[in-house]
């Protein structure tokens, strides 16, 4: 009879440090902090080719990621990943000024993500209240077309009573999504 083992046996879950701190305890950690940087260039080569070219990276290691990108499948994609991460490793404040940069790109889709749902809300209340939310939107945004607003609420409601798509919905949520941006 064969005895289980490892029953119970719970395994740490240990955070990856960041690359730049240099303090590691086993070589585990190391290659940990070392596929962390790779992946952060994996990232980057996730981006779009316009946002790439916004981060105002080094040319060389640009270069590097838009041949990633231009790669299929096969070992020469793994290579390129690797190196990439090598770069990285030997230029350590590159990786922070890449953290910053994302994290600030990130805090911009925050924000513009809870711009929207303010405006979806805005939206949605008008179409469910009426004249009262619009007249709450219209001392808000004196520049909104009141008139326009009133059209597409009707038109909206008679689309969610007889189940046809929410055309004015959406064309009232473009509307609201120019007034401020």
């Amino acid at each position: 009879m064969v005895r289980p083992r490892n029953i119970n046996r719970v395994k740490k879950e240990v955070e990856a440090r960041a690359w730049e701190q240099e303090e590691f305890e086993s070589r585990t950690q190391i290659k940990q902090a070392a596929q962390a940087v790779t992946d952060l260039g994996q990232q980057i080569a996730s981006m779009t080719d316009t946002e790439i070219k916004k981060m105002q990276l080094p040319q060389k290691f640009t270069d590097a990621i838009f041949l990633l990108k231009s790669m299929d499948k096969g070992p020469a994609l793994k290579r390129q990943k690797l190196f990439i991460g090598k770069m990285l490793r030997q230029d350590e404040p590159l990786i922070i000024e890449i953290k910053e940069k994302l994290a600030i790109q990130e805090t911009k889709i925050r924000q513009q993500n809870a711009h929207f749902h303010k405006l979806e809300q805005w939206r949605d209340r008008m179409i469910a209240e009426g004249d009262s939310v619009l007249n709450e939107f219209m001392e808000r945004y004196p520049q909104a077309d009141r008139q326009q607003l009133r059209q597409w609420i009707r038109n909206a409601k008679k689309e969610a009573a007889q189940d046809k798509p929410p055309k004015s919905s959406r064309e009232m949520f473009k509307y609201l999504r120019g007034l401020e941006w």
